[in-house]
C-alpha cells in the first residue's frame, strides 16, 4: 500500500501528467492499485476534477496570486489547483481541511518557505469566491464559455461556427457532467433478464439504457473486472453512442466484413453479436499489442468470427481490394465527444493537432473505400464534435469519392431523429441522452 496520503497522492499524480502528457485514466488506474480502498473514490475525484476544470482553476488562482501560476514550481502549481477545485466542487470538504493539508504537503516536500504564500492566497480565494470577475457572457461569449465550463477557446470557437450559442453551451455543460458506466449485454449467452438478476444477486445498482434495449448503467462499482458475471462474457462496457455505430452497419450473418481501426475491439464484438456468430471479421489494427486485447475480448464474450491482423490503415493492402461486404471505419479522432470521460484530451489536443488528424483519417478513408464491394456499405464514425473530422469529411467521401449517403433512420432511436442529417449521417450531442458526442455516417458503393 501507498504510504503517502490522498492529497499527496493526487498531487503527485497531477504532476506526472502534465510533465510526461502521460494518459490520466491509464496513470490513475495504475496507482489506484497500490493504494487502499477508503481513498480511491477520492483520488479519483480530485485528480479527474482538476484536470477537468484546470483551465477554470488556473483563471481563480491567477485573479488571486501575485506570481502567475504558469510560473510557479510544479508542486506548488498542482498543489493550488487541487485545493481551489476541493474548495469550490468537494462540498463535504471543509476548506480549513483542504488549506491545512496544502501547507502540510508543501513543508513536507521541503517547500516550507513558499507554505505562508500558499496559505495566504487560498485564504484570499476562500474569502472573496463570490466576487471573482468572470469574463462578461454578453461582451466575450468564447471567454465566458471557456472559463465556466474550463474548454479551451480554439474548442469554443470551433463549436460556435457550427452550433446556435445556446447549443454550445449545452454541449459545455453535458460534457462537464460525471461520466456513467454503460454496459451492453451480450446477446449471443444471455438476455437482459438474466443480466439484471445476477446484477442483482451481485449487490450492483443499475437503471435502464437511454436509447437501447441492451444498454444498462451500473453504479458504484469499484472494479468491474472482478465481477462474475463480467469474466463469463454476459457484458461489456460501452457508451450507448458507441453501440449505435454496429447497429448502423447492419451486419448480416455469413458477411465479410473489415473493422479498419478496432481496438480494442468493441464495436467488432457487437457486429459480431449482430451477426449471430457467424461469419468473418478482419479486426485490424496497428498496434500489435492491441490485437491480443482484441483476442482477449472476443474469446471471453464467446465470439469466434474475429480475425485480429496486424495493418497500418495508411498503407494499402492490394488483397482486400473490393473483399468486404461492409467496412467500419471507427476513425482517430480528437476525442472531443469523450471529454467527460477523459478530462486530459481537453488540454492535449489542439487546433494544429486538429489538421493532422484530418490528414489521417483521409488517408484511411481512401483506402476504405477501395475496400468495400460494389453494392457494399462502408460506416465513418468518431467520437468528436467537429465539424471538418465529421460532416466535411462525409462531403469529401460523398462528393470526392463517390459514395452514396445511406439513409440509417431505421438504425437510430427516434429521440435522434432530429439530429440525422441528409438521411445517412448523424452528430449525436451529449445533452440529448447523456451519452458520449459521437458522429456516425453510412455510405454504399456504387455497381458499376
Amino acid at each position: 500500500m501507498n504510504t503517502k496520503n490522498a492529497r499527496e497522492q493526487v498531487v503527485d499524480l497531477l504532476m506526472e501528467i502534465e510533465k510526461d502528457k502521460t494518459y490520466a485514466q491509464l496513470l490513475l488506474k495504475q496507482a489506484l492499485n497500490h493504494t487502499e480502498p477508503k481513498s480511491k473514490p477520492f483520488i479519483t475525484e480530485v485528480v479527474y476534477g482538476t484536470l477537468k476544470y484546470r483551465l477554470k482553476l488556473d483563471y481563480i488562482i491567477n485573479s488571486f496570486s501575485k506570481t502567475p501560476i504558469r510560473k510557479m514550481k510544479p508542486l506548488i502549481r498542482n498543489v493550488m489547483r487541487m485545493s481551489v477545485y476541493q474548495m469550490f466542487y468537494l462540498d463535504k470538504v471543509p476548506v480549513s481541511a483542504v488549506i491545512n493539508e496544502a501547507v502540510n504537503i508543501v513543508k513536507k516536500r521541503k517547500f516550507g518557505n513558499l507554505s505562508g504564500f500558499i496559505n495566504g492566497v487560498l485564504r484570499e480565494i476562500d474569502r472573496n469566491k463570490e466576487k471573482i470577475a468572470y469574463p462578461d457572457k454578453n461582451k466575450d461569449l468564447t471567454g465566458y464559455l471557456s472559463i465556466i465550463y474550463a474548454i479551451p477557446d480554439w474548442i469554443i470557437k470551433e463549436w460556435l461556427a457550427v452550433y446556435p450559442e445556446d447549443l454550445v453551451e449545452k454541449i459545455c455543460s453535458a460534457l462537464n457532467e460525471r461520466a456513467r458506466v454503460c454496459i451492453r449485454i451480450n446477446t449471443l449467452c444471455t438476455s437482459k433478464k438474466e443480466v439484471m438478476e445476477i446484477l442483482n444477486q451481485e449487490n450492483i445498482l443499475f437503471e435502464p439504457g437511454n436509447l437501447l434495449d441492451e444498454a444498462l448503467y451500473i453504479k458504484q462499482v469499484d472494479n468491474l473486472q472482478n465481477l462474475s458475471s463480467f469474466k463469463e462474457g454476459m457484458w461489456t462496457v460501452q457508451d450507448e453512442s458507441a453501440m449505435l455505430v454496429a447497429k448502423v452497419v447492419r451486419p448480416k450473418p455469413g458477411e465479410h466484413i473489415l473493422d479498419m481501426c478496432s481496438a480494442p475491439g468493441g464495436k467488432s464484438i457487437h457486429m459480431a453479436e449482430l451477426m449471430q456468430n457467424k461469419g468473418e471479421i478482419i479486426s485490424a489494427d496497428v498496434h500489435a499489442h492491441k490485437l491480443e486485447l482484441i483476442e482477449k475480448n472476443a474469446k471471453r464474450m464467446g465470439v469466434d468470427i474475429i480475425k485480429p491482423v496486424l495493418q497500418d490503415g495508411t498503407l494499402f493492402r492490394k488483397e482486400w481490394i473490393g473483399a468486404f461486404d461492409r467496412v467500419l471505419l471507427d476513425a482517430p479522432c480528437s476525442g472531443l465527444g469523450i471529454m467527460k470521460r477523459k478530462p486530459d484530451i481537453r488540454y492535449s489536443k489542439s487546433l494544429q493537432d486538429l489538421k493532422g488528424i484530418v490528414q489521417l483519417q483521409k488517408a484511411l478513408v481512401n483506402h476504405a473505400v477501395k475496400y468495400v464491394k460494389e453494392g457494399g456499405v462502408l460506416v465513418y464514425s468518431t467520437c468528436t464534435l467537429s465539424k471538418p473530422e465529421n460532416e466535411e469529411m462525409a462531403s469529401y467521401i460523398a462528393d470526392e469519392l463517390g459514395l452514396e449517403l445511406y439513409d440509417i433512420a431505421d438504425t437510430i432511436p427516434k429521440e435522434l431523429h432530429a439530429y440525422i442529417k441528409n438521411q445517412g449521417m448523424v452528430q449525436i450531442l451529449p445533452f440529448v441522452a447523456d451519452t458520449d458526442g459521437f458522429f456516425i455516417a453510412a455510405f454504399k458503393k456504387k455497381r458499376i
